[in-house]
């Protein structure tokens, strides 16, 4: 038995490394410039459709190759690319990206777990799309698409709605307090969610980042979904409760329970200048926590002993079943825990051995045949 524990704590090991190597540091800003975003061009990279954008009245326009209003056209960035929360500790959104090493082939519509490591939401994580670029954005930022987070480069708030010639607030960072009741009724819940309880007015924090499959609820706003975007890792709900009972029942039965180890692959997005815009923030020195690594790690060890009633009956260890779907897609959950903050689980290892222990054969003479026999078992695992 020694021996699979031993082995256990390697792939735990393991997976705690590969779930580490995975994320990489950077850093937010916030804009909504109204414009069409750049990844809203066909051609971009090898997606379903481009991503979608709308008319002067919000409604969704079917022509990609509508020019944006920033350079005199008639399309508009969607007010439902706006962010909202999903539950206390997971949101989603969609941003204005640069990733080191890459370019708008690889990052356009491409999903990316943020896990804040800054300031009061540190610890919280965001899913955003790639919707959108900047030749202003520095190494590894992403430009949160928030109303009200200032135009950035262009404006085409003020001939859509009527913002001032500078936008809400100052050019870059937007307004500095909660004066969402004035805007656009469209725009009001999406400026609210960076002053209300999720944000918490946090002003650039910085993250650790992955790119991830993208929730459905995503695509389905922005239109657009990568043809290899099945192949990264999915969000999944935490397993903790499931565990646990899995637990408690292998216990009663005197078997050890193997953990899930929850591995995520990241997929980083090569990345490239473009063309849109997006606030230049300066980099901040305080180092990004690790990923929170979503194990739910246990070595259940039967504390009781099990009574086998049935004298010549064998009795078999049941093979211990893995504790978490971990590739299943997300979905947004009705329930989720909050425990499961930045918690991502690609794919899940179980290390089991079950032992098969026959009871003895009965000998007894007829004289015995009244007699209940009992045979007590210890498991030392």
């Amino acid at each position: 038995m020694s021996s699979i524990k031993s082995l256990a704590l390697l792939a735990l090991a393991t997976g705690f490394a590969s779930v580490a190597s995975a994320a990489e540091t950077g850093k937010t800003t916030r804009y909504w410039d109204c414009c069409k975003g750049s990844c809203s061009w066909p051609g971009k990279a090898d997606v379903s459709a481009p991503v979608t954008t709308c008319d002067k009245n919000d409604s969704p326009l079917t022509d990609a190759n509508t020019a944006s209003a920033c350079d005199g056209g008639s399309a508009y960035m969607c007010s439902d690319q706006s962010p909202w929360a999903v539950s206390d500790d997971l949101a989603y959104g969609f941003a204005a990206v640069n990733i080191a090493g890459g370019s708008e082939d690889s990052w356009c519509c491409s999903c990316y777990k943020l896990t804040f490591t800054t300031t009061s939401i540190a610890g919280k994580s965001m899913i955003v799309q790639a919707t959108n670029t900047g030749g202003d954005l520095g190494s590894n930022q992403f430009d949160l698409a928030i109303p009200g987070g200032g135009v950035g480069i262009f404006n085409a708030c003020t001939d859509e709605y009527n913002a001032p010639s500078s936008g809400w607030g100052a050019q870059y960072g937007g307004i500095s307090s909660n004066t969402c009741s004035t805007f656009p009724k469209a725009l009001q819940s999406g400026c609210n969610f960076r002053f209300g309880d999720w944000f918490e007015g946090a002003d650039n924090p910085e993250v650790e980042f992955e790119r991830v499959a993208c929730p459905a609820a995503i695509t389905a706003k922005s239109g657009c979904k990568r043809t290899d975007d099945g192949a990264q890792s999915a969000v999944a709900a935490p397993a903790s409760s499931a565990v646990a009972s899995s637990s408690v029942a292998q216990a009663k039965v005197a078997v050890a329970s193997s953990s899930a180890v929850a591995s995520s692959s990241s997929e980083t997005a090569p990345s490239a200048y473009s063309t849109s815009e997006a606030a230049p923030v300066a980099s901040s020195s305080s180092e990004a926590a690790p990923v929170a690594s979503s194990t739910s790690s246990e070595e259940a060890v039967a504390a009781e002993t099990s009574s086998v009633a049935a004298v010549s009956s064998a009795y078999t260890a049941p093979a211990v079943e893995s504790s978490a779907a971990a590739s299943s897609a997300y979905s947004a959950p009705a329930a989720y825990s909050s425990a499961a903050s930045s918690a991502y689980v690609a794919s899940s290892s179980s290390v089991a051995a079950a032992s098969s222990v026959a009871a003895p054969s009965s000998t007894a003479s007829s004289d015995d045949a009244n007699c209940n026999v009992q045979y007590v078992y210890e498991y030392d695992l």
